[in-house]
């Protein structure tokens, strides 16, 4: 009788690759789950949404939005932060066509979007 060598079944092939790729896949989520919680604080989350809020903010203020009128067309020009990132300065110009009604939209607009707790989170316009 002869010997017969025993080959793996497809099947079996593609079940051991799945069960390879699932472990690959879950090592490589871990991995990225730890760099993101070690390199990102939540000051950092509040800062990327502050400055989402407050680029749509000019964006509905340009556009009349909630009776906004600035007459000219405002340009966001950039966000800044203190050193323990509560303080956050939003650079929006031209400076003197930024009424204080528009100031409040903005500022309001920002804290309403992002949910941010405003005893804890000080946000300034053109400081």
């Amino acid at each position: 009788m002869k010997n017969k060598i025993l080959k793996p079944k497809k099947a079996q092939i593609s079940l051991e690759f799945s069960f390879l790729f699932f472990a690959i896949l879950l090592a490589s989520i871990i991995t990225i789950s730890h760099f993101l919680s070690q390199n990102f604080s939540k000051d950092d989350k509040v800062i990327n949404d502050v400055e989402n809020a407050a680029k749509t903010a000019v964006i509905l203020a340009n556009s009349g939005y909630n009776g906004t009128n600035p007459n000219v067309t405002l340009i966001y020009g950039g966000i800044s932060w203190s050193d323990n990132k509560k303080n956050i300065y939003i650079y929006i110009s031209p400076k003197p066509y930024i009424t204080p009604e528009i100031k409040n939209f903005i500022v309001g607009y920002i804290y309403n979007t992002t949910k941010i707790n405003q005893s804890e989170y000080n946000i300034t316009i053109n400081p």
